[in-house]
């Protein structure tokens, strides 16, 4: 059976994300192995032209502050290291919130091209707001930890890469076995349980990870008036969870089908 313009067009789309995967996957590897860390080379460039360095990155979810203030007293350099775990915000009652200054955006003194651009904007005077929403940002204590961490978020998209270069890997497989003459096949429903199963599987591995590893107490605080919010990080895909049992009742109405066209051939 000659294969269809939709066949060829979803293979090729696995291979290209299955390539995106493997070469994430080989990347993000050799940085968690090897330790190399997103701020040495900006802040060795850095240092030799300004006396006060401020290198910021954010890797799933968590926000890494680099700080090197000049001091004369000492004439050298003091570092500090901060992480800022999204995941981890805290609700204000408007009682309660602390006051920052703020400018408001006058639409009606702004303008704007027709598709939407802001050509000039124009600020109210400053005024107090209430910070409703806060994440604080814990200080670490060297840059050994500062590393340490960061190497855990690259190891974090080792493992993201790994998976889904593992589920493309089996939805590849499944869309070859479309242009075979026989749809129905152990092949392509061995293909399917795999795929759904491995879709199964990603709430779990998904709540495990944010509950007991990314988010892993650095430091406990209590802020008055605040009260600590539970984020995207902590729950549980449910639609994850649906779409591979939905996989796996398909593949199971491919095994009748592979058993109704047994039953057929031996007939013939």
């Amino acid at each position: 059976m000659k294969s269809t313009l939709t066949t060829k067009v979803l293979i090729w789309l696995s291979n290209g994300i299955l390539a995106v995967c493997l070469a994430v996957f080989f990347y993000s590897a050799y940085l968690s192995l090897f330790g190399i860390s997103a701020f040495d080379k900006k802040i060795s460039e850095v240092q030799e032209i300004s006396r006060f360095t401020n290198v910021t990155t954010s890797i799933l979810g968590n926000t890494f502050f680099y700080q090197s203030i000049y001091d004369n007293e000492s004439d050298s350099f003091k570092e500090h290291y901060y992480i800022v775990p999204n995941s981890r915000v805290y609700r204000f009652s408007i009682n309660e919130a602390p006051k920052v200054r703020a400018r408001k955006l006058q639409e009606d003194l702004s303008s704007r091209t027709w598709f939407g651009f802001r050509t000039r904007s124009v600020y109210a005077d400053e005024s107090e707001v209430p910070l409703i929403l806060a994440t604080p940002g814990f200080e670490i204590e060297d840059r050994s930890e500062l590393d340490r961490l960061f190497r855990l978020g690259y190891l974090s998209y080792t493992a993201y890469a790994f998976y889904l270069a593992l589920l493309f890997l089996f939805v590849r497989k499944f869309f070859v076995g479309l242009k075979t003459s026989t749809f129905f096949t152990l092949e392509n429903s061995f293909n399917l349980k795999a795929t759904g199963c491995i879709v199964l599987g990603a709430p779990f591995l998904h709540y495990i990870w944010y509950k007991f590893i990314e988010t892993a107490q650095i430091t406990e605080i209590a802020i008055e008036g605040a009260t600590q919010l539970r984020f995207f990080g902590f729950a549980f895909k449910f639609e994850l969870l649906i779409a591979g049992l939905v996989i796996l009742v398909i593949s199971k109405a491919f095994d009748h089908g592979v058993k109704l066209q047994n039953e057929q051939e031996l007939t013939i």
